[in-house]
């Protein structure tokens, strides 16, 4: 399963750098700290490429929609003992929007070590949030002019 989950990772990681390097390349960003950070605006990019048209997937496009908006990605949090925790992420709000944002919080989460210590955690949700994520990225990278 490691290894699956190990290519999916990979896959997902690949495409999604490829998303963000065309976002920032197209002005889809914000500057702040006066010019010495930047941050992807995805909100801007899926509001005027995608809108409501995430709608109109079907087949394992709309299943994978489903699964996202249905399932969305836990956030880290800390709990009031300062321990950090797993946050359940509310599923009541669906649109483009909320539907990229869970797909940014998959990378968050695996980027920065939460889902990964050498083995990953909860392999099974994992590969289903890593399908599903790169089924949608892969159903609109068209837009983002990537092969």
């Amino acid at each position: 399963m490691d290894e699956i989950l190990d290519n999916y990772a990979f896959k997902f990681f690949k495409l999604y750098a490829k998303y963000e390097y065309f976002l920032k390349a197209s002005g889809y960003f914000q500057s702040v700290n006066a010019g010495k950070k930047i941050l992807v605006d995805w909100d801007a990019f899926v509001n005027q490429n995608i809108g409501v048209d995430y709608l109109t997937l079907d087949g394992e496009e709309k299943v994978a929609v489903n699964y996202i908006l249905d399932n969305p990605p836990c956030q880290q949090a800390v709990n009031e003992d300062g321990v950090i925790i797993w946050a359940p992420v509310s599923n009541t709000e669906r649109n483009v929007q909320i539907l990229f944002g869970h797909i940014s919080r998959v990378r968050n989460n695996m980027f920065h070590g939460a889902k990964f210590n050498g083995t990953w955690f909860d392999p099974e949700r994992n590969l289903s949030l890593l399908k599903h994520s790169l089924t949608v990225l892969n159903a609109f990278k068209h837009l983002a002019e990537i092969k």
